[in-house]
């Protein structure tokens, strides 16, 4: 099996992070792997202690003893694949062609392709994304397509899930709504927030807990006093979301941009029903009605409607749970998308 190194520069714990780190460490499963991070970031804590991780100084875009340091390490390893996720750790990756190494940068976003020129191939995680890269001249041959994966999110004992309910004050009998998601305004928080106001004003049993923090956390906190929903909303800051959403009766992705969305693939691997907006992603992942139910953007009356109607309809809640569980089983499960990275590293290092 090929060996593959994985850089990424970023400091925080989010989706592209996560994601890193599971491929990381399913990939270790299987064969050779190198994990390339800043110190002292969470991606460390993330990947599995058997596999060898290191920590060139990547403290910006520019940082030339950083770039320096991991082109020496990818020299050490070849033949190699070098993955790089997000702009810094692109920036900081410049490989020579011919050398046994082959350059990787993986998009999960439609960002400004003057910092991914220069990587030999590009993985898009969303067809629409592969498409914006046709679109802006990026050769065919040089365009991937691997989607995400996540595990199974199991549920935890029954005893611990009543411990857990009781310890946030939930009453028997709440419709508890979770979402997981950074505090930014891409995120549609406040369009949520307006949604669940108007399903506890008709359902005083609703509650939503919000999981997560970042720049809009003091606006969130004051468009929670100012909607008068503080007694119904739960803040917990970052921490493993896993637990809670089994808390939930419906998950949510409310989103006013979203290139992909890994809490839908989170969603369906817990089997939760869904309820997200109409963002590039989430309408490429799910068949409205079928394995989740779509809103269009910016529209909490839609939201809320969404909500109350799987309040209702527990048939239809049980359906949607399903269908999205056999989608996160089959097209987007560990062993499948580990698998089409491991043959693409092998089509790439057979043709150097």
């Amino acid at each position: 099996m090929p060996t593959s190194i994985h850089i990424i520069g970023s400091r925080i714990s989010g989706g592209a992070e996560r994601f890193c780190a599971r491929l990381v460490n399913s990939l270790a499963e299987q064969s050779k792997v190198l994990a390339v991070n800043p110190a002292n970031s969470p991606m460390s804590e993330l990947i599995d202690a058997t596999v060898t991780q290191l920590h060139p100084t990547m403290r910006n875009n520019y940082d030339l003893p950083g770039m320096l340091s991991i082109r020496n390490i990818a020299k050490q390893s070849a033949p190699a694949i070098v993955q790089t996720y997000m702009g810094r750790a692109t920036r900081l990756t410049h490989i020579p062609r011919g050398k046994g190494l082959v350059h990787i940068a993986r998009l999960g976003g439609y960002y400004n392709l003057k910092s991914y020129r220069h990587a030999h191939h590009l993985i898009g995680n969303t067809q629409g994304i592969c498409n914006y890269l046709r679109r802006n001249g990026v050769p065919e041959t040089q365009i991937h397509y691997i989607g995400n994966f996540v595990e199974p999110i199991l549920q935890p004992p029954t005893e611990e899930l009543a411990a857990l309910r009781q310890s946030l004050g939930i009453p028997e009998g709440a419709f508890v709504i979770t979402c997981a998601a950074r505090f930014h305004k891409n995120k549609g928080l406040t369009d949520l927030l307006d949604a669940f106001s108007k399903v506890w004003k008709k359902y005083p049993h609703a509650r939503l807990i919000l999981v997560g923090s970042g720049p809009m956390s003091d606006e969130i906190k004051k468009k929670i006093q100012t909607l008068e929903i503080g007694e119904a909303v739960i803040l917990l800051g970052w921490c493993d979301p896993r637990p809670y959403y089994h808390l939930a009766d419906v998950l949510t992705n409310p989103s006013r941009h979203e290139p992909l969305g890994n809490t839908i693939l989170e969603a369906w691997a817990c089997g939760k029903p869904l309820v997200a907006t109409a963002t590039l992603g989430a309408t490429e992942l799910i068949t409205h009605e079928q394995n989740g139910l779509i809103t269009p953007l910016r529209d909490p009356s839609a939201l809320a409607a969404a909500f109350t109607r799987l309040m209702k309809d527990a048939p239809l809640s049980s359906a949607l749970a399903r269908s999205g569980n056999q989608a996160a089983t089959i097209r987007f499960s560990k062993q499948a998308i580990t698998t089409q990275y491991l043959h693409l590293y092998e089509e790439l290092l057979n043709k150097i």
